[in-house]
């Protein structure tokens, strides 16, 4: 039976293309959202990176100049990692943590007014936030169980970063849009 990847992937790149040719056409159209990478097929928007910074998802380090490519480059980190966690099924992590972290979250915004007001702007739901902590907790315990939690965190880190970019290289990662903002 042949394989239908190439297919889908060839209609994917039909679809982008199409949509990016219509929306030329459009130069009083308004940005609602960009697509700032593609891996693998699974695309990576600007709305994206700002939801994780917005919920501090991803913490760029001090200092960072461009906070918007670092977010940006630790989801393109984060999809294939995740690529790799489902392959291999770890267990399902406590609900309970979960709804905490949301709740932390929330009292972090300052109120549950304020919280809703974020999800909205970032285009966010509760659910999809519950789902990216969920897949969080998953890559935790994947990486736990894989490079050791006990191992000296420099040894552990450098692992880490070893094996992403192994990861990486054998990915289809396009950067298409970074720093623009």
């Amino acid at each position: 039976m042949p394989s239908t990847k190439p297919v889908a992937s060839a209609f994917r790149r039909k679809i982008i293309a199409l949509l990016l040719l219509v929306s030329s056409g459009w130069a009083h159209a308004e940005v609602i959202d960009r697509i700032m990478a593609v891996v693998s097929g699974q695309p990576i928007t600007l709305s994206d990176a700002t939801a994780a910074l917005q919920f501090h998802l991803v913490e760029p380090p001090a200092g960072t100049p461009d906070r918007l490519a670092n977010a940006v480059d630790r989801l393109i980190e984060r999809t294939l990692i995740l690529a790799e966690v489902e392959r291999f099924q770890p267990p399902e992590p406590d609900p309970s943590e979960m709804t905490r972290r949301i709740a932390e979250l929330e009292r972090q915004a300052g109120s549950t007014a304020a919280f809703e007001k974020t999800l909205a702007v970032t285009g966010m739901t509760r659910d999809r936030l519950r789902r990216h902590i969920r897949d969080d907790l998953r890559i935790t315990t994947y990486l736990n169980q894989r490079f050791g939690a006990n191992t000296p965190p420099a040894e552990r880190d450098a692992a880490i970063k070893t094996w992403v970019s192994e990861l990486r290289k054998r990915a289809a990662v396009t950067v298409l849009s970074v720093g623009i903002l």
